[in-house]
């Protein structure tokens, strides 16, 4: 850590891609068998209107209807429910280590999400464990890399910027984060992860 970056005193994690995996593809397996007319999942999202539903612009309901007029063959809404939040798994050299964290240091997750994984992972994986308050996108109205999302955390958490670290597998949202004063950490795999954490805070489990 260099003479000139502030010690770390508080810990945000990302949650998709950092403490819990996901993938599209038996998602958009099932699209397709029922008859989606995209050729990709990422067009299907657009189409269904996600960052709209992370940003809390639709309900649940609203963003469960607008993917199922995307299919000939409609599901059921526990279907269409079940097959959504049926992306995940966990990392757990990561949830460990936020796990670990948070009995030295304030630890926050922040992520892009919309309220049915939100609350789907909040029951099956027990957020609160590695955490000592959580903020997703749709609850702020913005999402990252976005300079409102992390003003919102700011106040929330009741966050120094300059002795916050931010991790998350995205660049883009790392440089919002930084350019709102925070420090940033790229979290490519659990192992760099680690050690990075141990150059800027000493941590080792």
């Amino acid at each position: 850590m260099s003479s000139e970056t502030a010690p770390v005193k508080y810990i945000v994690f990302d949650l998709g891609k950092v403490l819990i995996d996901y993938c599209y593809d038996d998602f958009f397996a099932l699209m397709r068998s029922r008859g989606v007319q995209v050729a990709e999942v990422e067009a299907f999202l657009i189409e269904a209107r996600l960052l709209d539903y992370e940003h809390g612009h639709l309900s649940c309901e609203e963003f469960l209807a607008g993917m199922n007029r995307l299919l000939s063959a409609p599901l059921s809404r526990e279907q269409l429910t079940d097959a959504w939040n049926g992306l995940f798994a966990p990392i757990p050299a990561m949830l460990e280590l936020a796990r670990e964290l948070k009995s030295r240091y304030p630890v926050y997750l922040l992520s892009n999400i919309g309220k049915l994984h939100w609350d789907f992972l909040s029951t099956t994986y027990d957020l609160d464990v590695y955490c000592h308050d959580r903020l997703a996108s749709f609850e702020a109205g913005a999402m990252k890399p976005a300079a409102d999302i992390y003003h919102c955390a700011q106040q929330r958490f009741a966050l120094e910027p300059e002795y916050t670290l931010f991790i998350d597998d995205k660049p883009e949202n790392i440089s919002g984060a930084t350019a709102c004063g925070w420090q940033g950490l790229v979290h490519q795999s659990p192992a760099s992860t680690k050690k990075c954490l141990y150059e800027v805070t000493g941590f080792t489990d």
